[in-house]
């Protein structure tokens, strides 16, 4: 029997990782072909989707075993906080920090990519 919840912080390992890989990734291909501004732009893309969803699956899975309405709380609490933190970080990046947006939506496509193969991959 799999605990349901060890499996979850597994998964969300899991993704978070290969979300990262992949930004990496993306992230020097674009310096090579677009400058070290546009791969850093990349790299702070999919490093903000790449947190998002750790701080969602802290949110989620931290409290442990609790009841299920308690859960359910816990699972609308952290899609609020990941949408909060993605509004916020991406609001920054561009408006505040300036960095170019081409090379911004390719980190966030690199990681959100990722994303879904990982969700696939560790059925």
């Amino acid at each position: 029997m799999r605990n349901s919840i060890a499996h979850g912080w597994h998964v969300a390992a899991r993704t978070a990782l290969l979300q990262f890989g992949a930004t990496l990734a993306v992230s020097l291909a674009v310096v090579v072909g677009f400058g070290w501004r546009s791969g850093l732009a990349a790299l702070a893309g999919g490093t903000i989707i790449s947190a998002g969803n750790v701080l969602f699956a802290l949110r989620l899975f931290g409290r442990g075993i609790a009841p299920p309405r308690s859960v359910l709380r816990s699972a609308w609490a952290a899609e609020a906080l990941k949408w909060f933190w993605l509004c916020a970080t991406l609001y920054l990046a561009i408006a505040v920090w300036k960095l170019p947006f081409a090379g911004l939506i390719a980190g966030v496509l690199a990681a959100q990519f990722a994303f879904w193969i990982a969700l696939i991959a560790t059925r």
